[in-house]
């Protein structure tokens, strides 16, 4: 077996011819190369020996696969030369039956100009490996041009994670899952990441303790962590609380923001004509953005119902209503009566129109809003039905008492602003959202009447001409005086009485304070909810706008790219010489 003597005396033998090739081949490793002479290699220890030569071999290795490199591609070029040689040696007869077009030139003339062929990757050995990392005890992260120094001892602290892992792997695919790149000559693995959380990472190898960078998004701070396979729960006190209401208020806005552009589906029409007429009268009645006349229609809406609901009230004044001639009993204005004819019209073709257009009908009838037209028109002609149907007779007061119903529910119509209204979506949204706190507010007044009326009760029921009759006729003072109204109509007389009502108000007060900040929290919630649907729906159009842009633009690159590649191609078939075929001479003696 040779002793590193021996192997260094061979390798001296070549120190000169390996220095002129690294030189001339490869002058960045010949910087790096301090290779000792013989003197001073043989006064070194048979360990360090040992390393020496494990260095030099390690560093040779960029040189052998250039030269395989240089081998391989001196031997494709040989071999091309030595055809093109045959092809000229050959008699011109013998080059018409050779397919030789001028698409084999060019294909010949890229194989000459490519001199360095594709060569797969060398997959260093796990021993070369092994001993790069016990020789090397620092290295050299690189992490999106970056570069970090680390000991490989404190990447092993965190076996799990992926620098913990690449610390621990001895093979080119266990490297390989871990980072983008590696170079064992200059002992340096690269991440295709940004840089912007790596020194707080690092320093968690280091100092285990985990802090959030407070210059970074909690989104991209987390991804991040789950990139270098570091769990969240690390995250130090003093940060971890922050972090977690930042990443849940940004998760739910994004949830939200999902959410209404999911329910904002784009309407789907069936491809006739038909289904043309429904999408026109569908963007006519319904979305006001789209057109200037859906503007004018939403306009109209919006007038009817504020013309409408004025005249109902201007019916009630006893100066402007009209007197039935026959009962003498007050009744409707005409012109007033004309007003509700044509309003009442133009609602109930205002729905019919929207209904006929509607995408997806079931939908539209199960609609709140829509549901709010019907109630509406709906009484008015109940209202005529009936009195027609009565005819006059008997029971004629009955039915009237029934119309007056109906004629109440007239000014649901006021509640068809809200399709037109932000502020009364919220507000809908906000009753809704609401339900258990007024739920709560309900019971906390209902038990302060019960209790208070029944003190105030018993409280004054010995007094001569009270008006605290029961407990009953005591819930009205009870209520009006916890919502601090006090109409004074009712009121305690004795002492202890006021004492009770004394206790009621300051009860009161307190029992409608405590819920009343939720309930205004949910309506700027439910508020900022609606601006942001509104401006999630911009953004997307906008996007949905630039991307048929980009695409367009796109495709005239495109146009152009291709018509300028075909005019270089013209250009070049232009230059390039001709192949001429010569054909073989006819003496004369054989013409005749």
């Amino acid at each position: 077996m040779a002793t590193p003597n021996d192997q260094f005396e061979t390798a001296n033998q070549t120190q000169s011819t390996l220095a002129y090739l690294i030189t001339e081949s490869s002058p960045d490793i010949a910087e790096i190369m301090i290779v000792p002479t013989g003197d001073e290699f043989k006064k070194l220890p048979a360990e360090r020996q040992t390393e020496e030569l494990f260095i030099l071999i390690q560093r040779l290795m960029p040189l052998t696969k250039r030269m395989d490199s240089m081998c391989d591609s001196v031997s494709s070029l040989a071999d091309r030369m030595n055809s093109i040689e045959a092809h000229q040696g050959k008699h011109p007869s013998a080059m018409d039956n050779e397919d030789f077009t001028a698409q084999d030139s060019d294909s010949l003339y890229k194989s000459l100009t490519s001199l360095a062929p594709e060569s797969s990757i060398n997959k260093p050995d796990p021993f070369i490996i092994k001993r790069s990392k016990e020789i090397n005890k620092r290295v050299t992260l690189n992490v999106g041009g970056e570069r970090h120094d680390a000991m490989w001892t404190t990447l092993e602290k965190k076996p799990r994670s992926r620098l913990g892992k690449l610390a621990l792997a001895l093979t080119h695919e266990e490297i390989i899952e871990q980072c983008d790149s590696y170079s064992l000559v200059g002992n340096e693995y690269f991440f295709d990441i940004h840089p912007r959380s790596f020194r707080s990472i690092l320093n968690f190898y280091r100092t285990s303790k985990l802090h959030v960078v407070d210059e970074m998004c909690v989104m991209a701070f987390s991804e991040d962590l789950a990139y270098w396979g570091i769990d969240e729960i690390y995250l130090e006190t003093c940060c971890q609380n922050k972090f977690n209401l930042r990443k849940e208020y940004i998760e739910e806005e994004i949830k939200k923001e999902l959410l209404n552009i999911k329910q904002e589906e784009p309407d789907i029409f069936p491809e006739t004509k038909c289904g043309s007429y429904m999408r026109f009268i569908w963007d006519l009645m319904e979305k006001s953005e789209t057109s200037f006349a859906a503007r004018i229609v939403s306009f109209l809406s919006i007038s009817f119902i504020l013309v409408s609901t004025i005249g109902m009230t201007l019916n009630t004044i006893p100066s402007v209503a009209g007197v039935d001639e026959i009962t003498g009993e007050p009744t409707d204005n005409p012109k007033l009566a004309m007003l509700e004819v044509v309003c009442i019209m133009w609602f109930t073709v205002e729905y019919f129109l929207r209904l006929a257009g509607a995408p997806k009908k079931k939908e539209f009838l199960k609609d709140g809003m829509n549901i709010i037209d019907i109630l509406a028109i709906f009484p008015y002609f109940v209202s005529i039905f009936l009195i027609e149907a009565s005819g006059g007779g008997g029971g004629f007061d009955d039915v009237k008492r029934i119309v007056q119903i109906f004629r109440i529910m007239r000014i649901l119509r006021i509640f068809k602003l809200a399709r037109h209204s932000s502020g009364l979506q919220s507000m809908i949204s906000t009753l809704k959202a609401s339900y258990k706190e007024l739920g709560l507010l309900l019971l906390f007044i209902s038990m302060g009447v019960l209790i208070f009326s029944s003190l105030c009760y018993f409280a004054e029921k010995d007094m001569e001409d009270t008006n605290f009759t029961s407990i009953p006729a005591t819930f009205w003072w009870a209520l009006i005086t916890m919502t601090t109204v006090g109409y004074g109509d009712i009121s305690p007389q004795t002492v202890m009485g006021k004492l009770v009502g004394s206790l009621t108000a300051i009860s009161g007060v307190l029992v409608m304070a405590l819920p009343i900040p939720i309930i205004v929290n949910n309506f700027a919630e439910s508020y900022k909810e609606l601006v942001n649907k509104e401006k999630a729906l911009k953004r997307k159009e906008e996007k949905e706008a630039a991307q048929e842009r980009e695409e367009e633009l796109a495709k005239q690159d495109k146009l152009k790219a291709d018509a300028r590649s075909k005019a270089v191609t013209a250009v070049g078939t232009r230059s390039r010489p001709a192949t001429v075929t010569r054909q073989p001479q006819t003496s004369s003696a054989a013409v005749e």
